[in-house]
């Protein structure tokens, strides 16, 4: 009986000692770097979480239509983080767009509105570009966008 006794216990104990090679985890843990699903995992979230910066925008209709010799307001929307420096906005017209407004804004980490004022000579397809020129981090941001304008 002794020795049924200590079969039993170093048997058992032989299993135990198996046991953690034999468990698996689940789906979402099992593997190396916690599995599969390793970058759902919220301890993994935390170590490689990176920062979102917003961009430099700019937005208006690409295309208005306006009637000749008659001031017309365009809206210019933007919005400049705060990583953005010497952001500067400027305004041009094709040779029969006159732009009766200021034609340079300077904002820095604001967002808003500019009403552009603007007044077309001739009947047919004109255009307003919008330029604009900042610095991020120290590296040159230079675009340029364009508004058609349809004079009717």
């Amino acid at each position: 009986m002794h020795t049924l006794k200590v079969i039993f216990c170093s048997v058992s104990l032989s299993l135990v000692g198996l046991l953690p090679f034999a468990v698996q985890a689940c789906e979402f843990h099992g593997g190396l770097g916690f599995g599969i699903y390793s970058s759902f995992h919220p301890m993994k979230q935390i170590q490689y979480q990176q920062d979102f910066e917003q961009p430099l925008h700019v937005t208006h209709p690409s295309r208005v239509n306006a009637e000749t010799n008659t001031s017309t307001i365009l809206n210019i929307e933007y919005a400049v983080p705060e990583t953005y420096q010497n952001v500067v906005i400027t305004f041009s017209g094709s040779e029969d767009v006159t732009l009766l407004s200021d034609t340079r804004l300077t904002a820095a980490g604001v967002s808003g509105s500019y009403p552009l004022k603007y007044k077309v000579s001739k009947v047919g397809h004109h255009k307003i570009s919008v330029h604009i020129n900042a610095l991020k981090r120290e590296e040159k941001v230079d675009f340029s966008q364009h508004v058609t304008v349809n004079a009717i």
